[in-house]
């Protein structure tokens, strides 16, 4: 009787190793992606090098903080590692409007293109949107030496201000 190693080792590969196999990689469920988490690139950080506490004495270590607005637009959140560290109130909120001519000459643009290079999307020149996104962020902290830090944020359109108590 001739038996065919190839076969042996794709049904039980524990017949034929002196050890244990085990598939490579992840399998479908282990996956540590995370779903509902902030993406990292559409909001800006900041470096906190002070020592923040609340009123019932927890702290905030110093360190890189993504700043985040809330959807509804009172609060804006240090997060760490997808995960809200502290709140702080929106004290001041400014929105400039849609520039509806933009938008129209943006898209323009973006049909022509994508028009022209229909035929050879190789040859099509990269997206360079979201590095323009991320260039028109940016978060600040700023100690006024009386009783609050006072926190900048600007993405986009969009800036907001809130007050921390020392």
């Amino acid at each position: 009787m001739i038996l065919d190693c190839n076969y042996l080792a794709l049904n039980n590969p524990d017949d034929i190793m002196p050890y244990r196999t085990e598939k490579s990689g992840l399998l479908e469920f282990e996956n540590p992606e995370v779903y509902y988490g902030y993406p990292s690139s559409k909001y800006p950080l900041v470096n906190i090098p002070y020592q923040l506490y609340d009123y019932d004495q927890n702290s905030l270590p110093p360190g890189f903080y993504q700043v985040v607005l809330a959807p509804n637009r009172k609060m804006l959140h240090l997060v760490e590692s997808n995960k809200i560290k502290a709140s702080i109130p929106v004290a001041h909120l400014v929105e400039e409007a849609v520039n509806e001519e933009e938008e129209r000459e943006k898209l323009k643009k973006k049909e022509k293109l994508e028009k022209k290079y229909r035929k050879r999307p190789r040859k099509r020149p990269m997206d360079t949107s979201y590095l323009e996104e991320q260039a028109d962020m940016e978060a600040s902290i700023i100690d006024t030496k009386d009783n609050y830090y006072i926190l900048k944020y600007k993405n986009g359109r969009i800036q907001a201000t809130g007050y921390i108590l020392k």
